[in-house]
């Protein structure tokens, strides 16, 4: 996100490094500053007083990942958990209800078995 700021020849005034989103949002609806976060941040309904504005810099991801040991290390509600996972963030990002998510092939070593 630095390196955003920088082409576009701004530099952010840092006042905290917040620990836990909750707190950070506190922080924010109490005037004491402002945050970049992904969309799903506003999803807990005492944020509905915030106002957002879009980030649009095409430099300026967040890539996430599902992460795991492997499927023969996974006991079956483990393997489950993660196949629903991987499907429910799919479904909703296919379907415009993660704002700004998009999905991204992952690279044939970072494939994961859903089935």
């Amino acid at each position: 996100m630095l390196s955003a700021f920088r082409r576009a020849e701004y530099e952010p005034n840092i006042v905290a490094e917040v620990d836990g989103l909750a707190l950070l949002m506190d922080f924010v609806r109490t005037g004491i500053g402002a945050t970049i976060q992904p969309g799903a941040a506003l999803a807990r309904p005492e944020n509905v007083i915030l106002t957002s504005v879009p980030v649009a810099e095409k430099y300026a991801t967040r890539p996430n990942m599902l992460a795991s040991i492997s499927d023969d290390e996974l006991s079956p509600a483990g393997l489950a958990a993660r196949v629903v996972l991987a499907d429910v963030a799919r479904q909703l990002v296919q379907e415009g209800r993660w704002p700004g998510a998009r999905l991204r092939e992952p690279r044939p070593s970072q494939k994961v078995k859903t089935s």
